[in-house]
């Protein structure tokens, strides 16, 4: 008996120390993917580590990093709130969710982040290097340029600091020690593409021409993949004139980056300019991108048939809405401040006639702007003339030169981005299916149900089913070997027709080969004999669905799970005259019927969430969602849909948190969602 024992205590002290070294090597596995720029796998171990040791920091705080790194920034910021509550003192952590919260435009919680990561280590460079990038954010230039001194004090050598600092120069208006800062970084590092770049902008602002023409050549010359260089290049060549050389520097850059809307828009005004076919369609292009460019184009527009009119009638138009005597004031007065203003110059520019003309010009200038839709925003954008480039006043141009040298610039005033108008495809309901290499994902766990498990061991797994929501490429077996499968089973029928489970297996095989008509004929016959089959009446729902799905491919129903990101309903235009040849309520009846039998089956839930979501009914589905979330906690689809859901209601945080754990549950396409609409 004592030797019993012994042996029973040197098994679990050989387990215990085995799980110590599992969680330790799925540790360091995780980190070396993140070291390598694997974030997904990363994730995926630390996910590991947590469920073994929730208590440990450490893996929250590099799961965080990892979240960070592929703009997760929401689900980054969880994890550092979490490793921050297990260990207070973590000033990485502090300065990791700063940069999360920096992301998310929560500038004074990054600020309070970063402070809070100084109070424990006043030594790191890189946190000061944070905060002064966080103060410009919220243009308080003079505090992040001392951060910025303070990050070069404790590290003379960061060539990206001293342009971090250029660039808080160049907001408050002191070009010559913005230049002198460019100067330091180049003498540091002379290869760096990036300083000349900043330089360049530098001496853009001076009117320095030349010099920022030689800068960006260097830029180029040094990194020929640096688009900005080739976008503000082309900016130069278009201000002095070289419109063609200004057209070749934006084509140039859109290969390379097709979503610079100052490239489309400048592009555009140049081939206006030289009456090059296409102009129209790259100011279309620059104004999707970035709404605030639509503006330019109504300005232009505006000015090009205000004086079509006035070449044809010698007079402007009324605008809609507008007087015409007070249209005929506005020409007057035009027509006197342009004949008179070679006398108001000669003579006394304080003259009476000369204070007229000024009084009416405005006046009229006042009209234009007040018939204009939405005039551009002129503190955020400059146009020196109606054929001249659109820049950006360089104080609201925010510039950070990041670890690696790479830069990003944003509009230190811009907020979310608006008019998302993207689709994006739902997760699809689950289906029973035969065992196929296209029916299953490898990568991921596959869902366990006890009714599927039941079913194959009552046909000895011939066919072997499943269940999963990957689309069952038909064509992949051959059309001979369902006739054989349909076959078998009809002569099962033949010999027992009241076996309930003969009929589910023959409508399986009717749905997987799309004939839905007979697989739903199949599937009512088992519900006849056995109104308890629960996998009958799931899969007669999906059926149903599927024939709706098949009928709206042919034009008659609109797409449903296809959701419009705007942020604005789709309108449901004739919604009475929707051909209803499968009405949704009958899917729902039977995934309640579901429910009311076994109301923990969670595929119920979530099917019934996406038909709802068909129906509009999007508040109901994320309901349903969330109790399929609640029954399983790790249920990334479910997770996916909700969030995609959500954001729809205009929940953009909740949306962006349930995607951040579909894709730690290893939906990666949440991470692509996120980046793209939720940041």
């Amino acid at each position: 008996m004592k030797r019993l024992f012994l042996v029973f205590i040197l098994l679990f002290s050989g387990l215990s120390s085995f799980s110590q070294l599992n969680t330790d090597h799925y540790f360091y596995i995780a980190r070396s993917r993140i070291y390598f720029g694997n974030y997904i796998s990363a994730i995926e171990n630390f996910n590991i580590v947590i469920k073994l040791k929730p208590y440990l920091p450490e893996p929250y705080y590099y799961r965080g990093m990892a979240k960070l790194y592929i703009d997760d920034f929401r689900g980054a910021k969880a994890d550092f709130d979490k490793a921050i509550e297990i260990k207070p003192y973590y000033p990485e952590a502090y300065m990791y969710r700063g940069m999360a919260n920096y992301e998310m435009k929560n500038f004074k919680s990054a600020l309070n982040d970063y402070s809070n990561a100084l109070e424990y280590n006043q030594e790191d460079p890189n946190i000061y290097n944070n905060r002064g990038i966080t103060k410009i954010a919220m243009e308080d230039f003079d505090g992040a340029i001392a951060d910025y001194s303070k990050s070069i004090d404790l590290k003379p050598a960061s060539a990206n600091t001293y342009l971090n600092r250029s660039s808080a120069k160049q907001m408050k208006g002191d070009l010559e020690g913005a230049i002198k800062d460019c100067d330091a970084a180049i003498r540091i590092r002379p290869h760096f593409a990036s300083a000349y770049l900043v330089r360049g902008i530098a001496k853009f602002e001076k009117k320095d021409f030349a010099g920022a023409l030689k800068d960006y050549d260097l830029c180029i010359r040094l990194d020929p993949k640096t688009s900005s260089a080739y976008v503000n290049r082309g900016i130069v060549k278009h201000q002095l004139n070289d419109l063609n050389g200004a057209i070749r520097d934006y084509d140039m850059a859109l290969q390379l980056d097709p979503n610079i809307a100052a490239a489309w828009l400048n592009r555009g005004i140049a081939k206006e300019s030289l009456k090059i076919p296409g102009a129209e369609k790259d100011m279309a292009m620059a104004a999707e991108l970035d709404p605030k460019f639509a503006a330019f184009k109504k300005r232009l527009n505006l000015e090009e048939e205000r004086e079509k009119q006035r070449r044809q009638y010698g007079f402007y138009l009324p605008n809609p809405g507008q007087n015409p005597n007070q249209a005929q004031n506005n020409q007057a007065a035009a027509n006197n401040q342009t004949a008179g203003s070679g006398q108001a110059t000669a003579n006394n520019a304080n003259s009476p006639q000369a204070a007229s003309a000024q009084t009416a010009a405005s006046q009229s200038a006042t009209a234009q702007n007040n018939t204009a839709a939405s005039q551009p925003d002129t503190t955020a954008f400059k146009q020196e003339n109606k054929s001249g480039p659109v820049t950006q006043n360089r104080k609201r141009r925010n510039i950070v030169v990041a670890e690696d040298g790479t830069i990003s610039e944003t509009d230190i005033k811009d907020g979310l981005v608006q008019n998302k108008n993207v689709k994006i495809v739902m997760q699809p309901d689950f289906l029973i299916s035969i065992f196929n290499k296209d029916s299953v994902d490898f990568n991921r766990l596959q869902y366990y149900n006890m009714e599927v498990e039941a079913l194959n061991n009552k046909n000895n797994n011939d066919p072997f089913l499943i269940i999963s929501n990957k689309p069952f490429a038909y064509q992949t077996i051959h059309k001979d070997a369902f006739v054989s499968m349909v076959d078998n089973w009809s002569n099962e029928i033949s010999t027992n027709k009241k076996n309930s489970n003969a009929y589910l297996n023959r409508g399986i095989i009717y749905e997987q080969s799309e004939n839905y008509n007979e697989a739903i004929r199949d599937f009512t016959r088992a519900i006849s004999i056995d109104d308890r089959n629960i996998l009958a009446y799931l899969c007669r729902a999906n059926s149903r669905a599927k024939m709706v799905d098949f009928i709206r491919t042919q034009g008659s129903l609109p797409e449903p799970e296809i959701l419009n990101m705007s942020g604005n309903k789709t309108t449901i235009e004739n919604k009475n005259n929707e051909v209803k040849i499968l009405d949704y309520e009958d899917i729902i009846q039977d995934y309640e019927s579901i429910l009311y039998m076994n109301p923990n089956f969670i595929f119920a839930w979530f099917n019934m969430a996406n038909t709802k979501v068909k129906k509009r009914d999007y508040v109901n589905a994320v309901k349903d969602y969330s109790k399929a979330i609640q029954l399983e906690p790790d249920f990334g689809e479910a997770y996916f849909n909700r969030g995609l859901t959500r954001i729809y209601l205009n929940d953009l945080e909740g949306g962006a948190m349930d995607l951040s754990r579909a894709g730690e549950l290893g939906l990666t396409e949440a991470y692509n969602v996120i980046k793209r609409y939720c940041n």
